[in-house]
């Protein structure tokens, strides 16, 4: 059973696990069904609906002790996303350094955060924002082009269902991460 804090509304999962990190445990996950000042990479604002069964903004809590691969971390995230959103019969493309496209339209983006005492880790925090539901009417309030698994297939996801998938891929993967790395792999 995963360690999950859920909140139904926050600032930002990122901010709270900043906040939490000593006593956020490896592997735990803070969720919000709302965020009301999500980010993402150099702090642009992250649209969040709770309407329509919800999307994914998730701070995934990681306390390694081989970090020689932290560098690829946002790269191995979005690798795990695009293998989830496959699942649902979508096509994703990466574009560096943090975002999941379908068809030029964003789908997802992934932020990791890494807090260091003097040379030591006391943590990363990989927050992942991932629009499952938004509708046509919340696509156009953001300021990018966006779309959601729903936008494409017509089909509700369910919110709890995708997290499982999402979190299966990834705990599948992160040992081997951890080692070797990527190791190569080109998204798509």
């Amino acid at each position: 059973m995963r360690n999950i804090r859920h909140f139904e509304k926050l600032n930002s999962t990122n901010e709270y696990s900043h906040k939490h990190l000593e006593e956020l445990q490896n592997f735990e996950i803070v969720s919000a069904d709302m965020q009301t000042n999500g980010h993402g990479q150099f702090e642009r604002f992250w649209f969040s609906s709770d309407k329509n069964g919800g999307n994914i903004y998730i701070s995934i809590i990681l306390k390694p002790k081989n970090i020689s691969h932290l560098d690829e971390l946002t790269r191995f995230i979005a690798l795990i996303g695009a293998d989830t959103l496959k699942e649902y019969g979508l096509n994703p493309k990466f574009k560096h350094p943090n975002d999941i496209l379908i068809d030029g339209k964003k789908i997802a983006g992934f932020l990791a955060e890494s807090e260091f005492l003097g040379q030591n880790l006391k943590g990363i925090i990989l927050g992942c924002g991932i629009n499952l539901n938004l509708d046509e009417e919340e696509l156009e309030n953001i300021d990018i082009k966006a779309t959601s698994i729903f936008n494409e297939t017509k089909k509700r996801v369910d919110k709890d269902e995708f997290l499982d998938k999402f979190m299966s891929n990834f705990e599948k993967k992160y040992d081997d991460f951890l080692i070797n790395g990527i190791k190569g792999e080109i998204l798509c």
